[in-house]
């Protein structure tokens, strides 16, 4: 049986800036696992990318695919700020609005939809994040809050949901926004137990 992975996510899924990423890891986990068969895995993370992006190219995404497993994980951008906490990159509503509309969507093409939740290293050190000329700005309470949504919507679809907030710790982290080495097979660790 044919298996084709459409893994999208922002810059944690794309991880450009490591060797051994999660995808990368649990892509040699799944080729291994599924040796008789044949299995795609396509890693569409985008780094900056948030829920309003990921929404906007998934279907186009997946048509050119046509997925048997699709994985989202995304949410850390979206419940960022710039500047003042007031300036939400994407509000509770619309997040809530985009993952229902993304399971929807994901829906038509397979019924293995599975949410990877968030993390967040030291978020002193995302106040603003020194990579952005915007002022862009995590704060930990407000990626809890975007997890739980997420859990939340996750529960209420029958989609799967993995954890990984309380399996990371500061000390995964590159820069407080994205997991370094161990972080990363940290995270694969926990993902590759469900598939």
């Amino acid at each position: 049986m044919d298996k084709t992975f459409c893994i999208f996510g922002d810059s944690v899924t794309q991880a450009a800036y490591i060797k051994s990423s999660w995808v990368e890891l649990l892509r040699n986990y799944l080729e291994n696992k599924y040796h008789g068969d044949f299995v795609n895995v396509f890693n569409l993370g985008i780094g900056g990318n948030t829920s309003d992006d990921i929404l906007n190219r998934f279907n186009a995404e997946c048509q050119s695919r046509q997925p048997t497993d699709i994985i989202f994980l995304f949410g850390v951008n979206d419940s960022g700020y710039f500047r003042t906490p007031d300036k939400l990159i994407v509000q509770e509503d619309r997040f809530i609005d985009n993952i229902n509309n993304l399971i929807l969507n994901a829906k038509t093409f397979c019924r293995n939809i599975t949410f990877i939740g968030l993390a967040l290293g030291d978020d002193s050190l995302l106040k603003p994040f020194p990579g952005s000329s915007k002022g862009k700005s995590y704060d930990i309470a407000r990626v809890k809050k975007y997890n739980n949504l997420l859990i939340k919507i996750s529960d209420t679809n029958s989609c799967r949901f993995i954890s990984i907030m309380d399996k990371l710790d500061n000390n995964d982290f590159i820069d407080g926004l994205h997991p370094n080495d161990k972080g990363h097979l940290k995270m694969f660790d926990e993902i590759k137990k469900w598939f």
